[in-house]
């Protein structure tokens, strides 16, 4: 029997509450609150969440406040020299919607926490000269958007700019070999919670990475070769721009690099190993059905509809349901620790199309 992803996602969440309307991906608190709006970063529009109104945080008192406003999905810590950020780099916001160019991957909660979050520098160290990211640092995150998601560099680890090859989608993000949800391009749909001219994120060398505007609405000034300076009352910062580099385009902190990536960072966990690209897919929806626990994603290939359906059974533990545009269905369980499948979409994603 057939049985479409949300329903059979509904027969294996005994005790869990499954209505119709599913929820966004994110933090319940701001699921409640919120409604959509229209930001445009490239021609395709880009969805974001307007939260209620909150009071702007001085940017004086530090990163830990400019995470505050997405607690208690994102919680930091202060260690040393560090802010540690703990999440589970899922953002309140939907996801995978509009993606062309899919690898096959799907967002799965992260265990960003402990020993395993992210490090911010309280005190960024000024480098004898700064860092470049282009051609650079194409492995793990650049930055840590201040809702916990992790931000890569705008190429891929192939070197292609992910957002000219339909790789993301409206939210400017996708999953990554592991299953992690990250962006690619500055999230600036955050400002409509966070409030336009306050951070975005912050560079893992520690500096602030703001929008297109300063905190009074004007445009930013004078930047340097890596879109950041110094303004009065705010210390040294970057600026996001709504084309390359999107973000930063290079580190003024000092940073270390190592294997193609800022080290240290956390380590995403994935339950399946990495997929390719399939051929001429279209993501077409995405749905949490119960938080944390449960999600359907939808594609077409061609015309045809396909669903890749999952849902935790335990730690760690992962069952998914593949419903393929040409009728064949899969049910396979996957364990953290045990990645299985491969790089041809056997097991662990929808078959490859000739």
């Amino acid at each position: 029997m057939k049985l479409v992803g949300a329903r059979w996602l509904a027969l294996g969440l005994a005790g869990l509450p499954v209505t119709g309307d599913a929820h966004l991906t994110g933090e319940p608190g701001h699921d409640a609150a919120a409604s959509r709006l229209a930001l445009a970063w490239r021609p395709a529009p880009v969805l974001a969440l307007v939260a209620p109104a909150r009071a702007a945080v001085p940017l004086a008192l530090g990163p830990a406040a400019a995470f505050a406003p997405f607690a208690p999905a994102v919680r930091v810590r202060v260690e040393g020299d560090f802010l540690l950020v703990e999440s589970e780099g899922l953002p309140a916001h939907g996801m995978m919607t509009g993606i062309t160019a899919w690898q096959q991957q799907v967002p799965l909660p992260q265990p960003y926490t402990g020993a395993n979050a992210w490090r911010i520098p309280l005190r960024p160290v000024p480098a004898a000269a700064g860092t470049p990211i282009r051609d650079r640092f194409l492995r793990g995150a650049i930055a840590l958007a201040v809702n916990g998601v992790p931000i890569f560099n705008p190429q891929n680890n192939r070197g292609a700019v992910s957002a000219d090859i339909g790789e993301l989608d409206r939210w400017g993000g996708h999953c990554g070999r592991g299953d992690d949800y990250h962006y690619h391009i500055a999230p600036l749909h955050l400002e409509a919670i966070t409030g336009v001219g306050r951070p975005i994120a912050y560079a893992l060398d520690g500096y602030p990475i703001l929008g297109l505007t300063e905190p009074d609405g004007s445009a930013p000034a004078g930047l340097d070769v890596w879109r950041g300076h110094e303004s009065p009352g705010l210390g040294y910062h970057y600026h996001a721009s709504e084309t390359y580099p999107f973000l930063m385009a290079g580190f003024r902190g000092v940073v270390v690099e190592r294997d193609g990536q800022v080290d240290p960072q956390p380590r995403a966990q994935g339950v399946r190993e990495a997929l390719t690209q399939l051929r001429g897919a279209r993501i077409t929806g995405f749905e949490e059905l119960a938080p944390r626990s449960s999600y359907v994603l939808r594609y077409e290939v061609r015309g045809a509809a396909g669903v890749v359906a999952y849902r935790r059974e335990a730690e760690g533990v992962w069952r998914f349901r593949f419903e393929e545009p040409g009728g064949d269905i899969r049910e396979v369980t996957y364990r953290a620790g045990e990645r299985r499948g491969g790089g041809k979409g056997k097991g662990g994603g929808p078959r490859r199309e000739p």
